[in-house]
């Protein structure tokens, strides 16, 4: 619990203790001096109790107080205004049972400068009952914001253990974790999303979610609450209806930032012996230029060990995106976890063009899945050679798949589901190759480090799909590789691999971070020279600075690690100083190691 939070309800318990009464305050009273209290079923509005809608100041901790002093069965109101939130005081707001949040038209909680909020559902203690209840956001708009300095600011619903949990109307704009989720759903039940708003993904990785529906374990949380219990337990009943996934579009209506993947999870936790995830419904939403998953075994929808799934009568349409690898992929990882009723049913596939097929279930690890439903499905595309559905390790006992209509209004012929042990090839101009790699690894980091391009480069190395021995990679002609690549020479680098085929980085040939990546050897690129040296001292920060895991642009890749703002005011530890010299440019620049974990700019101390 943050140091402030404490005092204020040490505050309470004392002046309860000493019958002394409690007190509401204004906008100008210090917390500290007098606080609040919302009795069951009443009403607080927060611009009475002090918080500020002028987009400037932090409101974290007047909103942390404001839910610590209220009693159960409270409405929160929040009249029109933009409320700024920092992680300066805080780093979450921590939620208690039976609390609505009601907003007004032109009401939001904004996030920038790459800072990060999170909105904890606690579970101090195991089990479904462990955590809070009845929750429910109406009209809430929580917008965040992205630009190269500093990254992508965030706001994450982190549900752990909870129930009855309610978002309607709710706008979620810019603020989607690169790395994680805006809703992340674990060992949670009855969490209900309808007619919300989910807008733009500034990825670093790939494949994660708006919605993330898992289990209760600590890898899998967004934030960790301190006290928290974790028990393996499933999600389920999770209901998503008549939302929209949508980008971030540019004035010319280009993507700017690619729609958020919808809703999925990539994991199962202890082989499934708390069960599994199971009964979600996603209906009746809008999907629009989700981030292409370029991998064979990628898919925008992505479930993993799932039973009574129901996608249906939903439309998955590209304007401004290419296609992914696959849109769907059910798949079963387990020999010992079976799974069952699987409905896609009464979708609308637009312009998608997977590059391997539509629907994908793969068995091939798995001890069943049956009881598959795949009818009524829609699709809308200039090519025909696409598979529909395949599968890997089923039968067609597994299955149900008919009435499904291309745009001419054809039935998909029955050769266009497939039961297949092996992967469907890529048709038409790139052709996918077989996996030859026995051991892979992969590490990312933040999108805006670069490097520069050997002089031979474009002679001596190919761009790839993927890195070579990957599952369906496939080289790039030079049309579509080098003649990309820019006078200056300069790329921009947001991942490395190392496998049995060598050493690789994956590029982009433009700063935006939804350029088309390319995966090439790493012998074709050249990054700034860094060197180190002991620098022993204690200093104080006073600049706002990004931090990071690493030097920035060392070839190992950095990865964003907050700003010098979450140091505080107090002296740090200092020991080691890095100096960098770009290949971009030449300039000389130079780095501190802070508390043996986090490098950033000298010129952020005094």
């Amino acid at each position: 619990m943050n140091k402030s939070r404490k005092l204020v309800l040490g505050a309470i318990a004392f002046g309860l203790a000493m019958g002394v009464g409690v007190a509401q305050f204004g906008q100008n009273n210090s917390p500290l001096d007098q606080t609040i209290v919302a009795h069951a079923d009443q009403s607080v509005n927060v611009k009475d109790q002090g918080m500020v809608g002028n987009g400037e100041t932090d409101n974290s901790t007047k909103l942390q107080q404001i839910i610590d002093n209220s009693d159960e069965n409270v409405t929160i109101h929040v009249p029109k205004g933009n409320y700024l939130f920092t992680n300066a005081e805080l780093d979450a707001i921590v939620l208690h049972s039976h609390m609505t949040f009601d907003f007004d038209k032109g009401a939001e909680f904004t996030i920038k400068n790459g800072d990060r909020m999170a909105f904890v559902y606690p579970s101090p203690k195991g089990g479904y009952n462990g955590g809070i209840s009845n929750i429910t956001w109406n009209n809430a708009t929580f917008r965040g914001d992205y630009n190269k300095s500093d990254g992508q600011s965030v706001f994450v619903q982190s549900i752990h253990h909870a129930q009855h949990v309610n978002f309607n109307n709710c706008t979620f704009d810019n603020a989607e974790s690169p790395t994680g989720h805006y809703l992340d759903i674990d060992g949670s039940h009855d969490v209900n999303v309808k007619n919300s708003t989910f807008t733009g993904f500034n990825a670093q990785t790939d494949y994660k979610e708006a919605i993330q529906v898992d289990y209760s374990n600590h890898k899998a949380m967004s934030y960790h609450e301190p006290g928290d219990v974790y028990d393996n337990l499933p999600s389920y009943d999770v209901n998503v209806t008549k939302n929209r996934f949508v980008p971030l579009s540019n004035k010319s209506g280009s993507v700017k930032s690619f729609g958020p993947n919808p809703i999925g999870q990539h994991a199962l936790y202890a082989n499934g012996a708390g069960g599994i995830i199971h009964d979600i419904h996603f209906t009746n939403n809008y999907v629009q230029d989700a981030k292409p998953q370029l991998s064979a075994d990628g898919a925008n929808i992505h479930f993993v060990c799932v039973s009574n799934l129901y996608i249906s009568n939903n439309t998955f349409e590209n304007k401004g995106a290419l296609g992914s690898g696959n849109y769907i992929r059910i798949y079963n990882i387990s020999p010992i976890v079976k799974m069952s009723n699987i409905q896609i049913t009464n979708n609308k596939f637009v312009n998608l063009d997977p590059n391997n097929r539509y629907v994908y279930f793969d068995n091939s690890k798995g001890a069943g899945i049956t009881g598959v439903k795949v009818t009524g499905n829609k699709i809308t595309s200039s090519k025909s050679k696409i598979p529909f559905v395949l599968s890997a390790g089923m039968t067609s006992s597994d299955m149900t798949v008919s009435a499904n209509t291309n745009n001419k209004n054809v039935a998909v012929k029955p050769s266009d589901m497939k039961n297949t042990s092996k992967l469907q090839k890529l048709t038409g101009k790139y052709k996918a190759n077989k996996a030859t790699n026995t051991k892979e690894s992969y590490t990312s980091g933040y999108n805006g480090q670069y490097a520069k391009l050997t002089t031979q480069a474009a002679q001596k190395y190919s761009l790839y799909s993927h890195i070579r021995g990957h599952a369906g990679w496939y080289i790039y002609s030079q049309q579509d590789g080098w003649s990309n690549a820019k006078k200056s020479g300069i790329v921009y680098v947001d991942m490395r691999a190392t496998a049995d085929s060598g050493k690789w980085y994956r590029i982009r040939f433009s700063s935006s971070p939804n350029a088309r990546e390319y995966w090439v050897r790493s012998g074709a690129l050249k990054f700034d020279s860094i060197e180190y040296a002991p620098y022993v001292r204690s200093l104080i920060p006073i600049k706002k600075y990004t931090m990071y895991t690493k030097v920035f642009n060392d070839p190992q890749l950095a990865k964003l690690a907050g700003t010098t703002a979450d140091l505080g005011s107090k002296p740090v530890s200092v020991t080691q100083r890095a100096t960098r010299v770009s290949v971009s440019n030449g300039q000389t620049s130079t780095y501190y190691l802070v508390n043996d974990k986090y490098w950033t700019r000298s010129s952020a101390f005094y």
